[in-house]
């Protein structure tokens, strides 16, 4: 009886020791966005769009999701593809590019140019990001449209809310995804407003 319950008690640990071992598996996820388009039509002014500004408590590899409204959760085997601001600011930059086909856009604000076109930055700042698992995404954002000169031509504000399609993590990609869409029509829109 002794034996058995020893042989037992090894052939547990080795079971606990080897599911331990097997590493955890790592799901990455990416912003969907236009791809650019070889035809554009020809620049009327140049678009400088700075990267987008977050919180750096959400701007972290990891997904971040809410838990309740005084706790989150920080997942390790749920991550971004590349940094959350960098993606942000790259499908920003896609969705206006298809936008505003008549801007020609940059995210390198270090290029000065002798260009004779009008030129215009704009800044974003997300104020608040929230995923609230199976229910929804809230992203806060302020931007600023500024001339040649910095001169401000507009300021907005706003909040995006968007449903998540499901429970599982695999429902915040998309959701940011449309998020970052709806943020660039309206930033898109107050480009237009400021250069009339």
């Amino acid at each position: 009886m002794m034996r058995s319950t020893h042989v037992l008690t090894i052939s547990l640990a080795g079971i606990l020791l080897a599911a331990c071992a097997t590493p955890p598996v790592e799901h990455l996820y990416r912003l969907d966005y236009p791809l650019a388009s070889s035809s554009q039509a020809e620049a009327q002014y140049e678009l400088v769009v700075a990267t987008i500004k977050l919180p750096e408590a959400v701007n972290r590899q990891q997904l971040v999701i809410q838990k309740s409204a005084t706790e989150s959760i920080v997942s390790d085997e749920q991550r971004w593809l590349a940094p959350l601001d960098e993606q942000l600011t790259n499908a920003l930059t896609a969705h206006l590019r298809k936008n505003l086909p008549d801007a020609w856009l940059s995210t390198d604000t270090s290029i000065s140019t002798t260009s004779s076109l009008p030129r215009y930055h704009v800044k974003v700042q997300i104020n608040q990001l929230l995923i609230n698992s199976g229910e929804q995404l809230t992203l806060e954002a302020s931007w600023a449209v500024l001339d040649s000169s910095r001169k401000l031509k507009k300021r907005e504000h706003q909040v995006f809310t968007v449903r998540l399609n499901g429970t599982a993590y695999e429902a915040v990609a998309p959701a940011m995804s449309e998020a970052a869409r709806q943020l660039a029509e309206q930033v898109g829109a107050s480009v237009a407003e400021a250069r009339k």
